[in-house]
């Protein structure tokens, strides 16, 4: 009898926190999420995580408060994100592949991105963009090769940070295409691009966000990208692929949270990042204006993908970085 009753009592606390447990999902989000940017304000992720919030707010309920914390090569923001609770109301919005570049730059002591939560991710971007001035006289990818070919190692190449992607995309299609040329690190985006317009340069590795303001005022122009098959915004610019000088190589941003989240918490974000990433205003901007694909991928695919971007390019990163 003892038994009996003791029994009754387990499932009795079960069935009680068993809806407790479900009480909590249910129940998620109660109030605001803060979404870390560990960037400036301003920037490729800061501008698409505000692009998202009005659709993400929506589907979610509460507010989604975006607090940009750029210090350290976004080791600040990072740690704030990974001391938080993981209770989902503190998440980090990064460039997966970011992380490792920062990892091999030494930024990182550790790989942070296989101790915190993947939840879920937004879009997707080509890495590798090769931009010159309007004016310059290589006017194709071929005129470039050329001239580096007939004068070894003096064209110059600028990029965003030493031993980050710009230069890995930089040392990947020089050997590809048998050339020689300098790469002259920058601190970020906006210095190369005032290199490049000033002459400093005679091309530069970016992204086609980076570039599309100033190819369609004419001040510039592209002559390769890193996607599968051309950009419908800049269909005249081939891809590495038809080049012969690389393939695809993606960004993916997307969310991230505290390490030991629980699945529940981290399936109700999935879903809402899934639905607001199909709002029709928000995907028009992201596509157009921005020239991001929204790209959905699951908290398990994107530690794949980071764990895959890892092991094929981290040996030439870490070798960029030294």
């Amino acid at each position: 009898m003892k038994s009996m009753k003791l029994i009754a009592l387990v499932l009795s606390l079960c069935f009680v926190f068993g809806l407790a447990a479900t009480g909590l999902a249910e129940d998620f989000p109660k109030k605001p999420i803060r979404v870390i940017i560990p960037y400036s304000a301003g920037g490729g992720t800061d501008v698409l995580a505000r692009a998202f919030q009005k659709p993400f707010e929506k589907v979610l309920g509460v507010k989604a408060l975006i607090d940009c914390i750029p210090a350290g090569a976004t080791k600040v923001g990072t740690m704030e994100g990974m001391k938080a609770k993981p209770d989902g109301y503190t998440l980090i919005m990064m460039p997966m592949e970011a992380w490792v570049n920062y990892f091999y730059s030494k930024a990182y002591d550790t790989k942070i991105w296989e101790k915190l939560t993947a939840v879920g991710n937004l879009t997707s971007e080509p890495m590798g963009f090769i931009e010159v001035r309007a004016d310059s006289p290589y006017k194709t990818w071929a005129d470039l090769v050329k001239a580096a070919k007939d004068n070894p190692g003096k064209l110059t190449c600028a990029g965003g940070g030493a031993g980050g992607a710009t230069e890995l995309i930089f040392n990947a299609i020089t050997k590809a295409a048998g050339i020689q040329a300098r790469f002259v690190p920058f601190a970020g985006a906006g210095p190369t691009k005032t290199a490049l317009l000033g002459g400093h340069v005679d091309f530069r590795s970016c992204q086609p966000t980076e570039a599309i303001t100033m190819i369609q005022a004419g001040k510039t122009r592209g002559l390769a990208v890193s996607t599968d098959q051309r950009m419908e915004a800049l269909p005249d610019v081939p891809t590495f692929k038809e080049l012969g000088i690389g393939e695809s190589i993606l960004m993916h941003r997307g969310y991230w949270g505290p390490p030991n989240m629980p699945p529940n918490i981290v399936n109700i974000l999935a879903t809402a990042i899934e639905k607001a990433g199909k709002d029709a205003e928000f995907t028009n901007v992201a596509e157009n204006q921005f020239l991001y694909k929204v790209t959905f991928l699951s908290g398990n695919r994107m530690k794949e993908l980071t764990s895959r971007f890892d092991e094929k390019y981290g040996p030439e990163l870490a070798a960029s970085a030294k």
